[in-house]
């Protein structure tokens, strides 16, 4: 006598795993993308003209209102930054001062970046609301 038995194709494919695996994935994401801001916390001044694009790649030279120069997020010195920059002339630079920091310094940071043999400057500005 043969046995009945209930072994059909299995159709149904349960994504219910995949699903709990992209929702950790997203709350991940959500939570780590606001900490890759580059360059330290500085009040930018505000314009109506548009942001900036700031990409992982530009190089981030900050200037506080003290008119210490941080790049990153790491205090420099004038003379360590002169030798960073001469060493990176194919990178982009973008240039985030404080709104408080004297006209004269943040040209000659750019001066400085132009002197090294860097074409592609910034500045960051945060946009009007």
């Amino acid at each position: 006598m043969r046995r009945k038995t209930n072994r059909g194709s299995f159709s149904d494919i349960n994504i219910t795993p995949l699903v709990d695996v992209m929702l950790v994935l997203l709350v991940i994401f959500m939570v780590t993308t606001p900490m890759l801001v580059k360059g330290i916390r500085v009040n930018l001044p505000k314009t109506k003209s548009g942001q900036t694009k700031i990409e992982k790649k530009n190089v981030i030279i900050s200037i506080d209102k003290n008119g210490h120069y941080y790049l990153d997020k790491v205090l420099i010195t004038q003379d360590a930054l002169e030798d960073f920059l001469k060493a990176h002339k194919d990178k982009s630079v973008i240039i985030k001062s404080d709104k408080d920091v004297r006209y004269g310094l943040v040209i000659h940071l750019i001066d400085m970046v132009k002197s090294a043999g860097i074409s592609k400057v910034g500045l960051a500005t945060q946009p009007r609301q």
